[in-house]
């Protein structure tokens, strides 16, 4: 790369990042501007003498499979999760059965009715060399995956990167690793990195499909880790799928990704899709695989069906994220956050239609202020998706404000199509109607986490009846002959 070029970025990347002030200023003005909606009173867990609902494990019964915009499990019941990020950003770089607090971590995972995993793969560690697969490393995330798998939780594997960190060393050039890697006047803010010239030429490096090594590029190279891993958990019933790149950045189409004139961007990373996509194909054919969008601007722009067994893997964040208290957020915050929540799920939701394809909200929350929670909770509930919360700590120091989000009461595996679900942490009334599917083998499983219940509950059921154990934390229901609808409700008692 010339001097003059690498001027050029840092002068390209400095108009970028003003531009992105003014976004900033511009929608932080309109917020407060707005009608405002007061954000619900946090609440924590029920106070109350507690051990009258047992625990339950996750009714989990795979392989899973895509079914239109749904997970179906072996029982042909429609399945959601609600899951947990565990990602190692730090050497070993995989989760580890061995780590302190990992058994007492699950134990309270499986309490809360967790009932998945989105367990982080480190490439760099992965390929230490161009095209070739540490088998010790991979050994070692297989016992992670098994040690999770036998707390009977599902487990999504995640190709994990933040700023290029986490894909191989060499999987950038010499010249690309010699520019800046952080934005000057913005070095303490991890995030604007992404902007640097060095991640900016990283990415265009890598949708251009630069030559790395033996006349591949690191799209090639790292296509055979992605191989290597499917192939290892190509029959592991618990595994739910491989999500090929986390959070991909656009690079120098950045800003045209906000305004929605990316197409041609998106192009290249369907590429780089397809490709992973073939290799996981020829090892494991049933391997559900899971794409993510940019996090800026309409998702997949320009991009078609790719076709079945892919689904949508998407993340939503906002507001005091890596920070934050636990109180409630301003008015202005929450009517921004709640906007923006909304947009990105429907965003997803409509690419997901039209691929007829799952979409699957895989990061959200890595803050002490409910407000990353709450709304996104809600949206859940109401499109009966799937989520993973982020925790750099797998949950461990969540403070119960967060948590009595997350403790939700839920089907995680239903016996036919959940037409409407609800739950509401500050009482603990949980509604739902499904229509039975009479092919479907086992009961509809719906979680009934203790932590909501100290008092234990009462389940009125109309269409159907409840055949678990009274005041188990698996509520099972099993519809009658002949029903259409299935109505299912519970309440403290």
């Amino acid at each position: 790369m010339t001097a003059g070029r690498a001027v050029d970025d840092v002068q390209r990347v400095e108009r970028s990042r003003r531009r992105l002030a003014l976004l900033v200023a511009v929608a932080a003005v309109a917020a407060v501007l707005a009608a405002c909606t007061p954000a619900p009173t946090p609440v924590g867990f029920p106070t109350g003498p507690g051990g009258v609902v047992t625990p339950a494990s996750a009714d989990v019964r795979g392989p899973v499979r895509m079914v239109g915009q749904d997970l179906v499990d072996a029982d042909g019941r429609v399945v959601q999760i609600h899951g947990m990020n565990m990602v190692r950003k730090v050497a070993p770089f995989h989760v580890s059965p061995d780590e302190p607090g990992f058994a007492g971590t699950i134990g309270e995972l499986q309490a809360a009715g967790i009932n998945g995993v989105r367990l982080g793969v480190w490439m760099d560690a992965l390929m230490p060399e161009p095209g070739v697969v540490d088998e010790a490393y991979l050994d070692a995330v297989a016992r992670g995956v098994d040690a999770v798998a036998e707390a009977d939780l599902w487990v999504l594997l995640d190709f994990h990167q933040d700023v290029f960190a986490g894909f191989p060393e060499w999987a950038t050039t010499p010249a690309t690793a010699a520019l800046p890697s952080t934005v000057e006047g913005a070095e303490s803010f991890w995030f604007l990195s992404y902007f640097s010239p060095r991640s900016t030429q990283q990415w265009e490096d890598l949708f251009d499909q630069v030559e790395i090594a033996d006349g591949r590029s690191a799209v090639e190279l790292m296509g055979d880790g992605v191989a290597a891993v499917a192939a290892r958990f190509a029959d592991a019933p618990n595994v739910v799928g491989i999500d090929l790149v986390n959070e991909p950045w656009p690079g120098e189409a950045f800003l045209p990704c906000l305004a929605g004139a990316c197409a041609d961007r998106y192009r290249q990373l369907m590429d780089l899709y397809e490709r992973y996509t073939e290799r996981v194909r020829a090892v494991a054919p049933s391997m559900p695989v899971w794409l993510a969008p940019f996090n800026w601007g309409a998702p997949f722009q320009g991009v078609g069906d790719p076709g079945p067994g892919t689904g949508i893997s998407f993340h939503s964040y906002c507001l005091h994220t890596d920070g934050g208290e636990p109180v409630q957020p301003s008015p202005a915050e929450f009517t921004l956050c709640g906007a923006l929540y909304e947009t990105v799920v429907d965003d997803a939701r409509r690419v997901a239609s039209s691929w007829d394809a799952p979409a699957m909200l895989t990061e959200f929350g890595a803050s002490a202020s409910p407000l990353n929670t709450t709304r996104l909770a809600q949206l859940a509930d109401r499109h009966a998706m799937s989520w993973f919360y982020w925790d750099d700590n797998y949950y461990r120091v969540a403070d119960d404000i967060v948590r009595s989000d997350l403790v939700r009461t839920y089907p995680q595996a239903t016996a036919g199509d959940v037409e409407r679900q609800r739950f509401d942490p500050a009482t603990g009334r949980f509604s739902m109607t499904y229509r039975p599917d009479p092919d479907a083998t086992a009961p509809t499983a719906i979680v009934v986490p203790p932590q909501a219940y100290p008092d234990g509950y009462v389940a009125t059921v109309t269409g159907g009846r409840v055949v678990s154990e009274p005041s188990s934390g698996r509520l099972e229901v099993v519809a009658d002959d002949g029903a259409d609808l299935v109505a299912v409700e519970v309440v403290r008692g």
